[in-house]
């Protein structure tokens, strides 16, 4: 089978940052809220298994399958991403292979899910792009004209100025 460079590539770059926020953008009453979550792999299938810290109810209560967003961006890195897909409640431990953490009804537990990405959007910031000559020429004139000119400055007050004016 061959490989698919794109999702090998997100791979790449979602086990870089390795944590995301997590927007779960169910109508549903009970739901699992808003987390940060920290991946535990992307499989070959393009399922994106992840952990989050268990909601204050209980985690049957919850809607098992949900549309969801993820957020991955990391102070000093010069790229985010953005995943948004379904997402499901792992429960069953014969879906998880021996690498993952089976999902438990222990409130202090994190809850495994496990994601079908649906779209995924990359995004680079461009880290040290060179300034052309027009900035560089406006950038250099503007230093020079703050070494080089002086604001006049006054020995009296403006509020003494503002005074005469206004008894006048």
């Amino acid at each position: 089978m061959a490989s698919d460079n794109n999702l090998q590539f997100i791979r790449e770059k979602i086990y870089e940052i390795r944590n995301a926020v997590m927007y779960s953008m169910s109508n549903g009453l009970v739901k699992i809220p808003n987390n940060i979550v920290s991946v535990v792999k992307v499989d070959e299938d393009g399922q994106l298994w992840f952990v989050c810290t268990a909601p204050a109810q209980r985690v049957e209560e919850c809607e098992a399958v949900f549309p969801a967003r993820l957020l991955f961006y990391k102070k000093g890195k010069f790229f985010h991403i953005e995943v948004s897909g379904k997402a499901t409640i792992v429960k069953d431990a014969q879906q998880t292979d021996a690498s993952l953490p089976a999902g438990t009804d222990d409130p202090a537990q994190p809850v495994l899910l496990k994601m079908s990405m649906m779209n995924v959007e990359y995004t680079s910031v461009a880290e040290n792009r060179e300034k052309g000559k027009l900035e560089v020429m406006l950038e250099n004139g503007y230093k020079w004209m703050l070494r080089n000119l002086a604001i006049p400055r006054h020995e009296k007050s403006v509020f003494s100025k503002l005074h005469q004016t206004h008894t006048s």
